[in-house]
């Protein structure tokens, strides 16, 4: 993949993750936080995901 291919991918990711974040479908900052003092750990936990509010 060439560095403006990369580049667009990027910002492909960015708008998608803006328009997800506008319809309200975020994760919460302690889910995160969690996720993150369990990295490197014998039972890594899987990233957190968007609850379904439906």
């Amino acid at each position: 993949m060439d560095e403006m291919q990369v580049e667009q991918d990027c910002w492909q990711q960015t708008l998608e993750a803006i328009e997800s974040a506008s319809a309200g479908k975020l994760v919460d900052a302690s889910e995160v936080h969690k996720w993150l003092r369990g990295w490197g750990k014998e039972n890594e936990p899987d990233a957190p995901m968007v609850a379904k509010n439906d």
